[in-house]
């Protein structure tokens, strides 16, 4: 074989694993991927929890309270069973919690350098989490990363960050003491 043919055969073969990197987990609803090892989607279906390992996933933080009806009390002993550390972060979605956020940020920090999956029940809580994460890790980005942010929140059917005003003034307040 060739030099060309083997480097042919390399890119071939990267293109396929990276477009196939997260096959299970991509299909949740309003699945996002800030970078290889940032995640963010809704509420997983049980047949993809089942499954999360597969596509790499070592830590899942639910956003979810437990009163809600999409919660899944199923969830956490699912991804142990893999070998995933899973952490229930509850936020209230009308009104989020600088404590709740806090939680958070050290549940990250904790879980450095590994492929992290954030989920809520549309991935508005979960998106707009990871971005004060991200913004607080790296304040030069944060006006790029929030432009990121408004278009997922527009991509979930009924969201509208600008129009929300308890999540904007709650991130525009807690990036800043973060940072």
């Amino acid at each position: 074989m060739t030099y060309l043919a083997k480097l042919t055969s390399i890119i071939l073969s990267f293109i396929f694993m990276t477009s196939f990197a997260y096959a299970g987990i991509s299909k949740t609803r309003n699945f996002h991927s800030f970078d290889e090892n940032l995640l963010t989607s809704g509420q997983p279906a049980q047949s993809i929890l089942e499954n999360a390992a597969e596509d790499g996933i070592e830590v899942v933080i639910n956003l979810v309270p437990a009163s809600e009806s999409i919660y899944n009390p199923k969830e956490a002993e699912t991804l142990e069973k893999q070998g995933i550390k899973y952490i229930h972060n509850p936020v209230n979605w009308s009104n989020p919690k600088p404590s709740e956020l806090e939680s958070f940020l050290a549940a990250m920090k904790q879980a450095e350098g590994k492929k992290v999956l954030v989920h809520c029940w549309a991935n508005a809580r979960a998106s707009a989490f990871a971005y004060a994460y991200r913004a607080s890790q790296n304040p030069e980005i944060a006006e790029q990363e929030y432009e990121e942010l408004k278009q997922i929140w527009k991509d979930v059917a009924g969201y509208n960050l600008e129009g929300n005003n308890t999540w904007q003034d709650f991130l525009k307040t807690n990036i800043t003491q973060a940072q």
